[in-house]
């Protein structure tokens, strides 16, 4: 996810104090350290994986625990205002000429407010970050990720410490900067330090040319690759008439529309992705989210280990088990409430006009009970998603509308 408050960097960076590691876990016999005398051991912080974002645990001051999202697309570290309310932290409005935190969407994003004191963060009796936060109205954005959490972790952490994020063990790991030394096999490649850092891609087109990208790695995205209007009017990398999935996406700033295609290949890091799933945007945001050709999501990260180093202005890059796996996406315009009760059926939410299901006769408030012959019952939220990333696949949906039952049918599309 990608949100700029509206302030400088410094104010930021100088508010935050890189507190002591003691009472760290011991580093594994394969860490990527050499301690030196007066250093601290890295810490180790479990996460959950939940529908493409990355959750801890954390304390915030003496309160907790709370579920806080791991995001450096945030140029700061935020507080949910539901959190800050239940704390009874005192706030003020942030103020100035755009007092509004900006995000992907078609209008303003949440008013900021900031934290009249300072806030601490660390897990159980280990302080990780201290300095100033600031408050957001997050409930529209957690509605429609379908992810509940209290706070995110944004820049700082990045700033003060090298992260490492393993997708496989579900861990991220912080190191001290002045004592951590690299001795692994993946690709080390620069790093532009920004909300979110950039690195070079390369895309390749339909037509067999290579285009290079600058391209965003947005950890609080579950996108793989977003690409901004910009990247297409310049480099026409979609021919006309390419098959594509229109498809309509959330931000802090609210709804934003795109279409999803399937690209030959892109590379990252000098390793070759392909057949990735890709979405070109519709609407540009605003200017200071705009200086990219497009941003990289978990759903593409989480095929490797990936090393954050803003100290030495650098990203390592290693492939894991799931470097190979197949991208898949939606290929509905189907959005269902992520926490309906599938006994009740699957709530839709929103339905994309273009859709071969708004053209079916689906509309928001239906409840899908049942889908190509499974009842809804039978599903988790995860497996109800999955099955809407089967292409070129008929379907045929019983929907509960009030006291009518109706049946429709559709054909999703293939993408080449």
């Amino acid at each position: 996810m990608l949100l700029k408050l509206c302030m400088r960097w410094p104010a930021i960076l100088g508010g935050i104090a890189l507190l002591s590691f003691g009472g760290g876990k011991a580093a594994p016999s394969s860490a990527r350290l050499a301690l030196r005398t007066g250093e601290k051991a890295p810490v180790t912080i479990p996460f959950e994986y939940f529908r493409k974002h990355i959750l801890v645990t954390m304390q915030i001051n003496d309160s907790g625990p709370h579920v806080c999202m791991v995001d450096n697309g945030f140029n700061a570290d935020v507080i949910t205002e539901s959190a800050a309310r239940a704390m009874a932290l005192p706030v003020h409005a942030m103020g100035g000429k755009t007092p509004n935190a900006e995000g992907f969407g078609e209008s303003s994003g949440p008013e900021t407010f900031v934290v009249e004191k300072i806030v601490t963060l660390g897990i159980k009796d280990l302080p990780i970050l201290t300095g100033q936060a600031y408050v957001l109205d997050m409930a529209g954005f957690e509605d429609g990720m379908g992810v509940r959490f209290d706070c995110v972790l944004g820049l700082p952490l990045f700033a003060h410490y090298v992260v490492e994020i393993d997708f496989t063990k579900r861990q991220l790991i912080l190191y001290d900067p002045r004592s951590f030394e690299y001795s692994g096999r993946g690709h080390r490649v620069p790093l532009r330090v920004a909300v979110p850092p950039t690195i070079e891609a390369g895309v390749l087109t339909p037509d067999g040319r290579t285009v290079k990208a600058t391209v965003g790695l947005d950890l609080g995205s579950d996108a793989i690759f977003d690409f901004q209007p910009s990247f297409q009017s310049v480099h026409h990398v979609l021919p006309a008439g390419q098959a594509e999935v229109p498809i309509d996406e959330i931000g802090l700033g609210g709804i934003f529309h795109m279409s999803i295609v399937r690209l030959p290949s892109v590379e990252i890091a000098g390793y070759k992705l392909d057949k990735p799933l890709v979405a070109f945007m519709h609407t540009a945001p605003g200017p200071s989210l705009s200086a990219n050709d497009g941003y990289v999501g978990n759903a593409l990260l989480r095929r490797f280990t990936v090393i954050f180093d803003y100290s030495r202005q650098r990203v390592i890059f290693e492939p894991n088990s799931s470097f190979g796996d197949r991208f898949k996406g939606n290929m509905t315009g189907i959005k269902v409430d992520p926490e309906s009760d599938p006994t009740r059926g699957f709530e839709v939410v929103y339905v994309e006009e273009r859709s071969p299901e708004a053209k079916a006769g689906l509309q928001e408030g239906d409840r899908i009970v049942e889908i190509g012959g499974v009842p809804c019952s039978t599903l988790v939220f995860e497996s109800f998603r999955e099955m809407l990333t089967a292409e070129g696949t008929p379907f045929i949906l019983k929907v509960q509308r009030g006291s009518e039952k109706i049946e429709m049918n559709f054909l999703t599309p293939r993408l080449p």
